[in-house]
């Protein structure tokens, strides 16, 4: 396990502004959050891979801007729409492929507008145009999307098999009333990468050891799932005041993996 932290944390700053700054304060791990569709073509996709390779940084995964449009294109019942979203796809997945990151995240489709088996259909066919790019995708849990159950992720997972891949968030399955523990017991073999926050009386994204989420059970369950990826730091800007926190948090949780490492 590794801790990394997301762009996301700095938005609406420009996405790569926001990666300069992660990285002028000495975080080693990232994720990169893509903004706008322009943010994949060659002009900006060069900016971010260069800043990458200056400070020696890893980027773990990218989320691109989708997220509104994946229902509509993606999981559409209209082809048409699904072969231009799975074209647009190919820009992310060549900047991908150049700033060496592995996971691609969506957050699918809204409740009921497909079968389970054509949702898998669609998810298949993304995967199958990521792989010659060394790309993976992974789908997201997410409060008010299909994704937001136990029971939904439970049958993706027997649909898809090894092709099953998860980013477990932690501050959306408290969105969405999803027990942390019990998902990581149920399709924890499928995580492969995580959205880290901490929750409790003040809210459900707060700063590392501001709410009462127990991070390192949290962990030691992730490792004994055979978990080994990276644990994401996404905080919403009102958590937290600089960017000088968000280091401090890396930090903070880059402690935690280790000792959730050695136990």
């Amino acid at each position: 396990m590794i801790a990394a932290v997301s762009t996301a944390c700095l938005y609406p700053k420009p996405t790569e502004d926001a990666l300069y700054d992660l990285c002028l304060h000495g975080i080693q791990t990232i994720e990169i959050f893509l903004n706008a569709p322009s943010e994949s073509k060659p002009v900006y996709a060069n900016d971010l891979c260069a800043l990458l390779k200056r400070f020696g940084v890893r980027c773990a995964a990218v989320h691109p801007w989708t997220a509104p449009q994946e229902g509509f294109m993606l999981f559409s019942n209209y082809p048409r729409r699904c072969a231009d979203y799975l074209d647009e796809a190919k820009h992310v997945f060549e900047l991908m492929q150049r700033a060496g990151a592995k996971y691609y995240i969506i957050h699918g489709a809204f409740p009921g507008r497909v079968t389970p088996e054509i949702y898998c259909e669609r998810f298949h066919m993304l995967c199958e145009a990521a792989k010659p790019y060394g790309v993976t995708v992974t789908q997201e849990n997410v409060h008010k999307y299909e994704s937001q159950s136990i029971r939904f992720l439970r049958e993706f997972c027997r649909i898809l098999g090894d092709e099953a891949k998860l980013t477990l968030d932690t501050k959306q399955a408290v969105r969405a009333g999803m027990d942390i523990a019990e998902a990581v017991r149920a399709v924890g073999k499928h995580i492969v990468h995580v959205h880290i926050s901490d929750h409790g009386g003040l809210g459900d994204c707060l700063r590392l050891g501001k709410g009462r989420f127990q991070i390192a059970p949290f962990l030691t369950a992730l490792k004994q799932q055979g978990f080994d990826g990276a644990v994401t730091l996404e905080l919403y800007r009102e958590a937290f005041e600089s960017t000088a926190e968000l280091a401090e948090d890396w930090q903070k949780l880059s402690r935690f993996i280790r000792n959730a490492e050695q136990g």
